[in-house]
Formats: C-alpha cells, sequence, structure tokens
C-alpha cells in the first residue's frame, strides 16, 4: 500500500479527523489517532517526503539545509529596530516532519516552572506534574556508549526521569570535537558544573547535552521517520504531500459556534476540497497556523478586511504574542590544526569522514551541537555585579512607568512571571553552548575555521506577530519578532556575550584557542562594554524557538483557544503545535512540541465520543498495529462467511 496519496484521492475521501500541517506536532497526532483502527485521519503537508534524505538523515548537515530552500521554507523577518535594521531569517523544515527535519537536534528540556506557569495563566491541567508522562511518551532514551560512561559524559542521567520505548530515540554522539569535550570541564573550573539531570526541571549547569539521533547508526531520530513513515500504510492514516492549506470550510449554519468541515487546499495547481466528519486540527506551526486563521475569517477584523475576507470569528488575539529566544554568538580563533566542523567544507577530508561515517556511523558528520549549559542570570555575572538583576528589573518591569496604559490584555500577568525567574538564582535565564565551527565554508579571517561561544535569553520580553500580508495562502506571513525591543533582552543577551570571553579565556577551552582564549574573528578585535552591541547587531541570530502565536489562555487575557486546545468561536476547530505555547520555556522547543503533541492527542480520544477510555484508545507502536490487523482479519473472515451463506 502507497504512503502518500494524489490529491485527487484524497479528496474524494472523507475522513474522522483533518491535520493541517504534517509537521511535528501534526505527525504526532495523526500516529496517535489512528491507534484507534475505526478513527480515519487525513493529513495535508506543504512540503514534500524528504525522510530518506542523507541531508536530513546526517547529523552534521544540519547546518547545510539552513537557508536552502529544498528543506526549509526560509522566512525573514521585518527590519528589526533594535537591530539597526538587521532582517533575521527564521528556518522552518519543510518536509514530511516539519522543523524536527531541520533543527540541530538539541534534546533540552522546559523547567518546572515555566510549565506550572502556564497553569497560573489560566490553563488548568497544564502543569509541569500533568506534562512529564507526555515527556516520557514520546522519548527513547538510549544509554552511552561504554567509553562514554568511562569519561563521565552520562554521569548526571537520573534514568528514572526519562522514557524508554517511545517514537523518538534520544542518544549522545560518539563523536566530538576536542573544543566540545573541554566545555563541560571548563565550566566546571568556573563553578558551574552541572547539578542534576536537567530533565528533573530544575538542574542547572554545564554539560554534555543528548541529540535526537539514533544510537549506532547516528542518524535524526524525528517526526517523520519515527512517527510516520513506521505507520504510514495504516489502512486509517492517508497522507498528501506537496499541498497546501488555504482555509478551513465551516458550515452554513453560524448560528452559534462555527462547525468545521474540511479544508480547502491547493496542489498542482489544482484545488480539491478535503471533508472531516469530527474535527479539523491546525498544526502549522508558529508561522503559519494563525495564518491559516485568519485566512479562514478568524482574526482581528480590520486586518482581515483590508484583504477581502469575511470575518466569522473577531479575535484580534490570533498571530499576538509571538515569542523567540534572542541568539548571538561570539567567534574565537582555534589554534592552529584545531578540528572543527569546518573541516567537512574541505574535500579531501569530506570524503575521508564520509566514509568513516557509512562504515562505523561516527566521526565529524556524526557530530553536533551536544554541549550545552543552563544557566541563572547570577551565574553569568561577576561578584560586583549581584544587585545588577534586581535594579534592571526594577527599572525596566517593576516601574510601572516601564510599559504603556495600552498594555496588551494579559501580557502583564506574563512578564510578571518571566520577571520572577529572572531574578531567581536557581531558574534558567540563559542557555550557552561552545562549537567548533558552523559546518560551513570558513569565513574571512577564519580559514582555519573557527569557534564559537553564545547562546540565547531563555525566557524573554518582547513580544512580536505573525499576520497574513495578503488573501494567499501561498504568500509567506508578516513576521515581526521585535527582537530585544524590551531592553531586559538586550541586558541580559548583553551579559551572556561579554560572559563567553570568560568561558574562552578558561582552561581546558583556552588551551584550544588562539592567544588562550582571546583572538576574535575579524573585524571583531576586542570584546568589552563599549564593542558588545556592534557584535550583537551583526552577530545575532534567532534561537528558531518562535511560539505563541495561538496562544492557549483565556480569550479576554489574550487567548486564541482554550485548554482543550480548541479555537475559541468553533465546536471542533483546535491547534495543536508550538503556537499554544502561553508563555515561553527554557530549552530548545522541539522536546516541547512533542510533549504538547502527545497530550493534545489524549484530549482528543478522551472528547471523542465524550466516552472513549483508556483501552484501544491508548494502544501505542506496535500494539495498535497488531490492533489494526486485527479489525482486517474480522473482515476477512466476515467476507468468507459471507461466501459461504451466499
Amino acid at each position: 500500500m502507497t504512503s502518500l496519496m494524489t490529491p485527487e484521492a484524497f479528496a474524494s475521501t472523507t475522513f474522522d479527523y483533518l491535520i493541517a500541517g504534517g509537521g511535528t506536532a501534526g505527525l504526532v497526532l495523526a500516529n496517535r489517532l489512528t491507534e484507534i483502527p475505526t478513527v480515519s485521519v487525513g493529513v495535508i503537508e506543504a512540503g514534500p517526503d524528504l525522510i530518506d534524505d542523507p541531508k536530513v538523515t546526517t547529523p552534521l548537515y544540519m547546518f547545510q539545509m539552513l537557508g536552502d530552500t529544498k528543506y526549509d521554507w526560509n522566512m525573514t523577518s521585518e527590519p528589526q529596530e533594535a537591530l539597526d535594521g538587521l532582517r533575521v531569517p527564521q528556518g522552518r523544515g519543510k518536509m514530511l516532519g516539519g522543523s524536527s527535519g531541520i533543527n540541530f537536534m538539541q534534546f533540552t528540556f522546559a523547567s518546572r516552572a515555566d510549565l506550572d506557569d502556564w497553569e497560573l495563566l489560566g490553563n488548568t491541567g497544564w502543569n509541569y506534574d500533568s506534562m512529564a508522562p507526555y515527556y516520557k511518551k514520546f522519548e527513547n532514551f538510549q544509554s552511552a556508549r561504554p567509553e562514554q560512561e568511562s569519561a563521565g559524559i552520562a554521569d548526571f542521567v537520573n534514568e528514572e526521569a526519562h522514557g524508554y520505548g517511545g517514537p523518538i530515540n534520544a542518544s549522545f554522539t560518539p563523536f566530538y570535537t576536542p573544543i566540545q569535550a573541554a566545555w563541560p570541564a571548563t565550566l566546571a573550573n568556573m563553578g558551574l558544573a552541572l547539578n542534576g539531570d536537567p530533565r528533573d526541571g530544575v538542574s542547572l549547569g554545564a554539560y554534555i547535552n543528548p541529540m535526537v539521533m539514533t544510537r549506532g547508526p547516528s542518524r535524526r531520530s524525528f517526526a517523520g521517520n519515527s512517527y510516520w513513515k513506521p505507520f504510514a500504510t495504516r489502512p486509517n492514516l492517508h497522507t498528501v504531500a506537496e499541498a497546501v492549506v488555504q482555509n478551513i470550510v465551516f458550515s452554513s449554519d453560524r448560528s452559534g459556534d462555527l462547525v468545521a468541515t474540511g479544508l480547502n487546499f491547493t496542489a498542482n495547481n489544482q484545488s480539491f476540497i478535503a471533508n472531516a466528519t469530527r474535527e479539523v486540527i491546525i498544526s502549522g506551526g508558529t508561522m503559519k497556523s494563525p495564518q491559516m486563521l485568519e485566512l479562514s475569517g478568524i482574526g482581528d477584523p480590520e486586518l482581515l478586511a483590508s484583504f477581502g475576507i469575511e470575518t466569522l470569528i473577531d479575535n484580534p488575539n490570533v498571530g499576538e504574542n509571538l515569542q523567540d529566544h534572542p541568539q548571538c554568538i561570539v567567534p574565537f580563533v582555534p589554534n592552529e590544526g584545531e578540528l572543527t566542523f569546518d573541516d567537512a567544507y574541505d574535500e579531501e577530508r569530506l570524503e575521508f569522514w564520509t566514509r568513516q561515517y557509512r562504515e562505523n556511523g561516527t566521526g565529524l558528520l556524526a557530530g553536533g551541537v551536544s554541549n550545552t549549559a543552563q544557566l541563572s542570570w547570577p551565574q553569568i555575572l561577576g561578584p560586583h555585579q549581584a544587585n545588577r538583576p534586581s535594579e534592571l528589573v526594577a527599572r525596566y518591569h517593576s516601574n510601572r512607568s516601564a510599559y504603556p496604559d495600552t498594555l496588551r490584555p494579559g501580557l502583564r500577568a506574563q512578564l510578571d512571571l518571566t520577571a520572577r525567574k529572572l531574578l531567581d538564582a536557581n531558574e534558567q535565564a540563559v542557555q550557552t553552548s561552545g562549537a567548533a565551527g558552523t559546518g560551513g565554508p570558513p569565513a574571512p579571517g577564519a580559514e582555519n575555521g573557527l569557534a564559537t561561544i553564545g547562546g540565547f535569553v531563555a525566557h524573554p520580553f518582547s513580544r512580536g506577530y505573525v499576520h497574513i500580508q495578503s488573501a494567499l495562502a501561498d504568500d509567506d506571513p508578516r513576521f515581526d519578532p521585535r527582537y530585544l525591543s524590551h531592553p531586559l533582552d538586550y541586558e541580559v543577551l548583553k551579559d551572556l556575550q561579554l560572559f563567553s570571553v570568560n568561558v574562552s579565556t578558561t582552561p581546558p577551552m583556552s588551551t584550544h584557542l588562539r592567544g588562550n582564549g582571546t583572538v576574535l574573528v575579524p573585524p571583531l578585535t576586542e570584546l568589552n562594554e563599549e564593542t558588545v552591541k556592534d557584535l550583537i547587531n551583526v552577530g545575532f541570530i534567532t534561537g528558531w524557538h518562535v511560539v505563541g502565536t495561538c496562544a492557549m489562555m483565556p480569550r479576554e487575557e489574550g487567548g486564541v483557544v482554550d485548554p482543550r486546545l480548541r479555537v475559541y468561536g468553533t465546536r471542533n476547530v483546535r491547534v495543536v503545535d508550538a503556537s499554544i505555547t502561553p508563555l515561553h520555556v527554557r530549552g530548545n522547543t522541539v522536546s516541547l512540541t512533542y510533549a504538547i503533541a502527545e497530550k493534545a492527542a489524549d484530549i482528543i480520544k478522551e472528547d471523542m465520543n465524550g466516552t472513549m477510555g483508556s483501552s484501544e484508545a491508548f494502544l501505542g507502536g506496535a500494539e495498535a498495529n497488531k490492533a489494526v490487523d486485527r479489525v482486517l482479519l474480522m473482515l476477512v473472515v466476515v467476507a468468507v462467511g459471507m461466501v459461504f451463506v451466499a
């Protein structure tokens, strides 16, 4: 049975559930809902099937996919006022599996306080304890190799905190450059050793982080090859790729909450309608989900009218509340002969590394962003700066004149929670990493490769938006994250860049860098209070962790969906992806998105007829396939019986 349908065949099929977007969250839902053999699910994905593409599966090639429009939708922000007009690219995965197919594969997690704050914002049932089982459900943690155990790389792991048997493999990469290997010891020498397994939601410090990678062959584990491909031939799972959802189709009865009946989509320059009898689920991601809602008549009436779209649900919150992790890196010059990821751009060396990877799944191509540190604001400051956090929070947040009287509803509550974490010496404020090169062509002045130390602000105060800029789904939405528009984001990011020099000049890291970590890649010559602004303006990058544009909050407080993830004003439209995040969390967002989607699948199952329980509705993996097989066998038996009766 083919895994993908033609647009014509897809449109001629009626589904129980239609999912707009076969990305990270959408494929989790497709998998979990079709565990029930009697439930039919249709998935419409705009990107192609690139699941077995070597650039997708080979870890180090993640650097090369960013900006390549074969793999990346490659959106670009509006000019950023706080960055002297810089336009910031925003990579989004263009394939089945979405951004889980192009991300940097770091496996980090939200804190306990992060998720508990969601409930404080009015989302009953969304807190750390309720989410913890779903983090375990998607994970298949694979233990470190013997040589890694001996080196102490995995000493921090609390096995009880992790999941086993889930679709997504998590393991330690088999290859580290010397610069990466020096990371934990360097920060330990600075008093910043890891104090527990970060999976517990409270630990801080530096460590070698697991990656979403299959141990052994060292290949990317993502939604496409883990949630979808092994189950794509289920008879109740139907997928069409390279098809663009235009808008939601609603019933003509507008007397109460709107009822969705399907999706309009285009493929091969033709228009189609797919029909759903139960629900339409929007899983286009933080950038595309609000666009789909606005194109369907859900949003700010003034904006919709400007593009000739009839307003069906008046909700100006759609597309607002955009949050991202603002990031910057400091480039250092490594010592002559130091191995970096830039070695992959030397044809002779690449041939060697390719052969090693193909033969045993190790070497440079198996490497990646595999070291990190989750630190509080006080931890990156000098001893003479003990009062800096409290003074700046008082100036830029606690002072009521710091904000306009027109502050968006609900935002003050969010920012108060963010300020509380920023002042807490036991809560993460930044995430920082050290990398040996970028896997790209050597930069001018760094022909021997480069080393970078940098990171992002974990809990940003700045808020942006994503909105349509035409009535066509094929046109990218307008994307303005308003990076560093809140002064606290700038101050924390500035301190993190200055902290990077402390890391570079501390052994053993300093022993791998020219001038013991004091030589920067030109035109930078020195990093200090006077030059750090220039660095941020040229070295700023996104964290690629956009969230929040269909926020789960009370409608009057800025919400788009309720705690059951239903869009306000509809009976059967939900949003399931990172866009429902009301308040940003620490760490990389792929783990958060998997957990959100796993929890959403259970919510949807609970709501099926109001009676679906915990038996076959919650079967997983092989057990679900067995259930499907049993149904097929029963059909065969019935058919044979009918023949004999006849």
